[in-house]
């Protein structure tokens, strides 16, 4: 299942679709289609292989920004609406993991009411926090998973009623 992001770099929003194939990425950004292979090191080095090219970048989040170092260029992108920074795989009412990773917090209980947009559940995955929010109002029914607990792709998360 493709995410798709938008981001800001000056001026301009851009979209990017990310799906994960064979333990790579196929990323498209516009007409530009390219396979990347990431490998996260320490201290936000992220070694990639773009098309079949060597890559070194360096990564870094300061609030609401991210700047990434590639090839001596530093490019600075942000959200253009922090409430569209959201993974969400829908089946019903329920909240699934899009992507496999690690559960850094669960900001629910079951009986809660949440608004359309509320963040529920946070993760980590390829060194990301990732938010899962609420795609529309309710109650949390069930609460599948907690903090430190690896999830798999597809994994129910949350059910909301």
């Amino acid at each position: 299942m493709a995410r798709i992001f938008q981001y800001r770099l000056g001026e301009d929003v851009r979209e990017v679709q990310v799906a994960e194939e064979d333990g790579q990425y196929r990323v498209h950004v516009g007409e530009r289609v390219f396979t990347i292979a990431a490998h996260a090191g320490e201290a936000g080095r992220l070694d990639l292989c773009v098309d079949g090219r060597r890559l070194r970048a360096y990564v870094a989040r300061q609030g609401d920004r991210t700047y990434v170092w590639l090839e001596g260029q530093v490019w600075t992108f942000m959200r253009p609406d922090p409430r569209r920074r959201t993974l969400r795989q829908d089946t019903g009412r329920s909240l699934a993991a899009a992507m496999p990773g690690r559960v850094l917090d669960v900001l629910v209980t079951e009986g809660d009411a949440v608004t359309r947009g509320d963040t529920l559940v946070l993760l980590e995955a390829m060194k990301m926090e990732l938010r899962i929010q609420a795609a529309s109002d309710g109650v949390v029914s069930k609460v599948h998973i907690q903090p430190g607990q690896v999830v798999e792709r597809g994994q129910q998360l949350v059910e909301i009623v």
